[in-house]
């Protein structure tokens, strides 16, 4: 019996793998955080002037929320991550039944493949599916300080949307 168990243990400790001096395996830790943006502002109207319900001639004044995204990001593990974005915004359509009500509609929905383990020295690789960000869009309000006050102008005359949906790759 002690030659049985001698011998299966021997089997045991040799079929454990272990890390090799200096590798770190990669953290698989999952997670979710959630995340806003708020597009808002306090407007005063100056001329022309509006009549109250006393009768009083009065300047205008509003405060409104043009857009909020709700940014869901997380991480599956360390090679599948995801981005789940939905946009509150006021419906400006003088045709639609929703016209100057608030509407919730999905922003961004993706899924995302990292590749790092496969691409040696190319950090930074990734295939994604879903609605994601024009890159065109997205590097312009990188930098433009005037989002605040609306898109864009490319997304804003309707030459391109800022999300569509399909497949994207991108590497360093």
């Amino acid at each position: 019996l002690a030659t049985v168990l001698s011998a299966a243990a021997v089997r045991l400790a040799s079929a454990q793998v272990t890390p090799a001096a200096g590798y770190t395996p990669p953290d698989d830790t999952q997670s979710v955080k959630v995340g806003g943006l708020i597009f808002y502002d306090y407007t005063y109207t100056k001329q022309p002037k509006a009549t109250d319900a006393a009768g009083n001639t009065i300047s205008s004044t509003a405060f409104n929320v043009a857009r909020t995204y709700i940014n869901v990001t997380g991480n599956i593990n360390h090679l599948i991550s995801f981005r789940i974005t939905p946009d509150v915004t006021r419906d400006t359509d003088s045709g639609s039944a929703l016209s100057g009500n608030l509407v919730f509609r999905l922003k961004y929905g993706y899924a995302q493949l990292g590749l790092d383990d496969w691409t040696g020295n190319w950090k930074g690789t990734w295939i994604r599916l879903g609605q994601q960000q024009n890159v065109l869009i997205d590097y312009q309000e990188s930098y433009y300080r005037y989002r605040f006050q609306g898109t864009v102008f490319i997304e804003r005359d309707g030459f391109i949307p800022s999300a569509d949906a399909g497949v994207s790759f991108h590497t360093n």
